[in-house]
């Protein structure tokens, strides 16, 4: 099992017009005249977009195809991109923020949940094969995370901070053109199949034909089956979405204190942009092969001792001195993402089951974007009152808290997961009760007239 190349293709645009922006979000704002004390609300609203546009997706993802979300989030992103763009009062660029994480929210839920379907009676990919492709998944949008912000230091080189927003829409643009494509891809065997003119046929040829045809569509074009109630999914995906909860809060708060804090080090605006991919580059090498590191060890352990480093390196940053230093610690931080991200989301597409990936991944990016607002909100307050170290110390402590809560077990629902509808027990064939198949099994039988 690997990733399709237009699902990583997707991820890969995507993710470098998003952290593209985000790397230079900060300088952008204050070139624009807004103060340090409303820079956390700019961002906070993002993160409510993205929680609001992952709660959708938990509720209603499992009526339409998968690639159809991805799509849309792609088309949301590059509207909020172009807002961010063109506007400039302080509570227009809130709203540009909150619409551009709306559209990456949605983007990554599809992807997610695209990549986890599996056709129609096929085997239910295994562990290691779901690790490989969410690792390539993750590779991606590390790759993305890299390219977007050395894209995004050039052009605040040459042209600006305005030039940054710019070019992170024409890459939104582009990640929307290749989704559309791969949308129409799919739909085109369901309108295919369901165009085609056929002679009336007996009730079991047309539930056979339309089961044979349904198995050849691929996973992503079909709306996944009803899943029950979303809290049916929190007591089995309640250690994952917690610990993916502690880790996009560390950095929603390093998001708004990231730049202020290599700027007061001394650094410059293209290093500064340039920094946000330090994490990328261990994260694009190590994340294929992230089931390979100690495989020994339950997934969820490794989760749990890489949020508790990470949660550490935070507390370090405010007796780092240097900008050299800094970056060190940033590029060990990006090694235990590269394991962390790709098992956390195996964890959820082997936990949830088909039928409920849509969901469940909606579940999970509503836990990332629900950290990522807190960290940003409570950064941006921090900062504002207590400075950079403060908002480090605290944005460590709680990813740790984090890793506790994981081991905390909750009850899970009695509602049971989705099921095939018990079959019904096929009839004998002609060849073994000697029946005619054009005699009826309800029609009187024939007995021959003794003389």
């Amino acid at each position: 099992m690997s990733a399709p190349l237009p699902v990583t293709a997707v991820a890969f645009l995507a993710r470098a017009s998003q952290l593209g922006l985000f790397s230079a979000e900060t300088l952008i704002l204050l070139d624009r005249g807004v103060a340090t004390s409303a820079i956390g609300l700019v961002m906070a609203a993002a993160a409510v977009g993205g929680a609001l546009a992952q709660l959708a997706a938990s509720r209603w993802g499992h009526h339409g195809r998968t690639t159809r979300m991805t799509l849309l989030g792609t088309c949301v992103q590059s509207v909020g991109c172009l807002a961010f763009a063109t506007l400039t009062p302080w509570w227009s660029l809130a709203a540009a923020d909150f619409l551009l994480m709306a559209g990456a929210a949605l983007t990554a839920t599809g992807l997610r949940a695209t990549l986890a379907a599996h056709a129609p009676g096929a085997r239910a990919p295994g562990a290691d094969q779901l690790e490989r492709a969410y690792g390539r998944l993750t590779a991606a949008q590390m790759l993305g995370a890299l390219v977007g912000p050395l894209g995004a230091g050039a052009v605040l080189l040459h042209g600006g901070t305005t030039w940054a927003a710019w070019a992170a829409t024409a890459v939104a643009l582009t990640a929307t053109a290749v989704a559309g494509t791969a949308d129409r891809r799919d739909r085109a065997p369901a309108s295919h199949s369901g165009s085609r003119p056929s002679a009336p046929a007996p009730a079991s040829a047309s539930a056979s034909a339309s089961a044979s045809a349904s198995e050849k569509l691929p996973a992503s074009a079909l709306p996944e089956p009803s899943a029950g109630p979303p809290s049916a999914l929190l007591g089995i995906l309640w250690p994952p979405l917690v610990l993916l909860f502690g880790i996009t809060a560390l950095y929603g708060g390093y998001s708004v204190v990231w730049a202020v804090y290599l700027r007061e080090l001394g650094a410059r605006n293209a290093l500064i942009a340039w920094s946000a991919a330090c994490l990328a580059l261990p994260a694009l090498v190590l994340s294929p092969r992230a089931g390979a590191v100690l495989p020994r060890v339950s997934r969820q352990a490794r989760i749990r001792v890489a949020a508790l480093a990470l949660g550490c390196c935070a507390c370090l940053y405010p007796l780092v001195g240097s900008v050299a230093a800094a970056v060190a610690v940033s590029l060990a931080e990006g090694v235990l993402l590269a394991v962390a991200l790709p098992l956390v989301s195996a964890q959820v597409a082997r936990d949830a089951g088909p039928g409920r990936t849509a969901r469940a991944f909606g579940l999970l990016g509503t836990a990332d974007a629900l950290g990522s607002g807190l960290g940003t909100a409570l950064g941006g307050a921090l900062l504002a009152q207590g400075g950079a170290a403060e908002a480090f110390r605290f944005s460590g402590v709680l990813c740790m808290l984090c890793a506790a809560a994981s081991l905390i077990s909750v009850p899970a629902s009695s509602t049971r997961p989705p099921s095939s509808p018990p079959s019904v027990p096929s009839s004998p064939s002609s060849s073994e009760t000697g029946r005619s198949p054009h005699v009826s099994r309800s029609s009187a039988r024939i007995r021959p007239v003794r003389r």
